[in-house]
This record gives C-alpha cells, sequence and structure tokens, in this order.
C-alpha cells in the first residue's frame, strides 16, 4: 500500500478541516480525473493530486466548520456506544440468570438441541434477485457475528403455497448459518420481525418447542462458550467451514425453566427496543452529519 503525508501550511488551512475536505463528496469526485488505471492497480502521482481545487474558507471559518464536524460525529459515536453497551447488557444478563455454560454452575439438566425443537429444515435453494418479489430472502450475509440482524442488502423470492409452509421463518423462530467461513459458520439469531421473510440454503431454522424458546438457544450459541465450541465443530469443505442440521441437533445445552427462559427473552426484546431507538437516532444524527458536509463541501 502506498500512503501519502500531507504537511500543511498552518497559517492557511487547518488539519482538522483538510480531514473532512478529503473525506468530502467535492473531493472524492475530482479523483477520478488524476486517476491512472493500470492491470492490477490504480493509482495518481503528488503532482497531479496538488492540481485539484480545495475549497478553502478564512481560518476562523474552517474552525467552526470542523468544530461543527467533530461534534456531531462525537454524538454519532456516542450512540454506537450506547447499541454495544446494550449487546453487553444482553450477554451479561444471559450470564446472571444462567451462569457459565462452561461449568453449568447452577445444575441444569442438559439436553440435546434436537430435543428441544418441533422441527430443524434446511432453506430453500430458489434463486434470489434484486427485483421486489413476494418475499425478501434472509441469506447468510444478515446474520451479525454476534448474532444480530443487518437487513442492508436483501433480495426477493416468489414462493409456491407448498413452499411457504417449509421455506418461510416466523417471528419466535431461529435461523443458523451452516456454511461460511471458519470464523463466521454458526452464526445464529432469533427472529423477531411480526411479518415471515424466506431464508436461503446455507440457513438453518430451528422451531422451538414447549421446552425452550428461541431467544434463549440463540444467546447460548452466541455466548464465548458457544462460539468455541461451533469452531471446534466446523468441517472444512473446499474452502469453507460447515456444520449441517444433524450436527446442530446434537449439540448439548443446559435446560433452564421456561419461566426464566421466557423471562431473558422479554429482557432482550426490551432491550432490543431501546437499541431500535438508539438506531434511529445514529440514522438522524448521521443525515445531519451528511447535511453538514454536503453545506460545507458542495
Amino acid at each position: 500500500m502506498n500512503l501519502l503525508c500531507l504537511r500543511l501550511k498552518q497559517q492557511k488551512v487547518r488539519y482538522k478541516y483538510v480531514f473532512y475536505f478529503l473525506n468530502s463528496s467535492f473531493f472524492r469526485r475530482q479523483i477520478p480525473n488524476i486517476t491512472k488505471k493500470s492491470v492490477n492497480q490504480a493509482s495518481f502521482t503528488v503532482t497531479a493530486l496538488k492540481e485539484l481545487i480545495m475549497i478553502l474558507p478564512p481560518l476562523d471559518i474552517q474552525k467552526h466548520i470542523a468544530d461543527t464536524l467533530d461534534k456531531t460525529k462525537e454524538i454519532i459515536d456516542c450512540q454506537k456506544k450506547q447499541i454495544e453497551e446494550l449487546d453487553n447488557l444482553i450477554k451479561a444478563t444471559f450470564y446472571d440468570m444462567f451462569g457459565d455454560p462452561v461449568t453449568n454452575e447452577k445444575g441444569w439438566k442438559l439436553a440435546k438441541i434436537k430435543d428441544l425443537a418441533k422441527k430443524i429444515q434446511y432453506g430453500t435453494s430458489e434463486k434470489a434477485t434484486t427485483e421486489i418479489l413476494e418475499y425478501a430472502i434472509l441469506r447468510m450475509n444478515n446474520i451479525t457475528y454476534n448474532g444480530e440482524w443487518d437487513f442492508g442488502d436483501l433480495k426477493y423470492i416468489n414462493l409456491s403455497s407448498a413452499d411457504k409452509e417449509k421455506y418461510l421463518v416466523h417471528k419466535g423462530e431461529m435461523l443458523f448459518n451452516r456454511t461460511n467461513s471458519k470464523e463466521l459458520v454458526g452464526k445464529s439469531a432469533a427472529y423477531r420481525n411480526e411479518y415471515p421473510m424466506a431464508y436461503a440454503g446455507y440457513l438453518v431454522k430451528l422451531t422451538p418447542n414447549e421446552r425452550t424458546n428461541s431467544e434463549f438457544i440463540s444467546a447460548f450459541l452466541n455466548s464465548k462458550y458457544g462460539k468455541a465450541l461451533l469452531k471446534s465443530m466446523a468441517k472444512n469443505i473446499i474452502g469453507m467451514a460447515n456444520i449441517n442440521a444433524k450436527e446442530l441437533g446434537n449439540i448439548k445445552i443446559y435446560v433452564p425453566p421456561l419461566d426464566l427462559q421466557n423471562k431473558f427473552a422479554q429482557i432482550v426484546t426490551n432491550i432490543e427496543q431501546q437499541k431500535s431507538l438508539v438506531r434511529q437516532s445514529i440514522t438522524e444524527s448521521q443525515n445531519l452529519f451528511n447535511s453538514l458536509m454536503s453545506k460545507y463541501f458542495d
């Protein structure tokens, strides 16, 4: 990687202002004009960079712009920290209520996951499209490593009446990522939306029975112990790791009383509602930041 170091004349420009300018769309739109492409990479010279146009208000205005953007970014960073703290609260609550899965110090009875499931079934191999069809389809990239949902990149499919029973996930069920890299295989998340979505073949749907709920099983699999166990189970197949539905079903898990599991699930629901409010605030703050960047530099 080739880097450039800018040494600025401080009597004319403030470093933090330049930092934001270099991240502006006004600056990025100029880059293609000086970029030379070779077979393997694109680059530009220092001489060409020096010829680009820079918006340069007086120093006091530069300071005002940088300070305003700094404060807005600090708000966004603080809000993102809130999300992390709420995630940590869910993990801490799990350990507080159920104990460490490694030692099972509370002496819960053990069972295999298949004994806690009504169904464990694979998703559809139907080809998805970006065209908006009847159902959005969840793929392995839609489950995060920490067991959250990322709906930012969705595709869509149609399903026959017969396939809807097999390939739709409903609130209260769980999805498990059976094929991925060694580090990511086994990603799991409880499905919380009121409306169903389809799910793809690299995912496995677990429908819990009357002994458990999906929030508890998901939290178990996303615990430090669960992550280590899944990583140890994963088999490498042509560059990818795999844990099939049968192997998922054979995982041993402690089984606290259902009322305690349900209490945990309710706590998770409350925390998720708080996270939703914070995410909305992040979106609003990010929109403000983007608006300010456009105002100052475009």
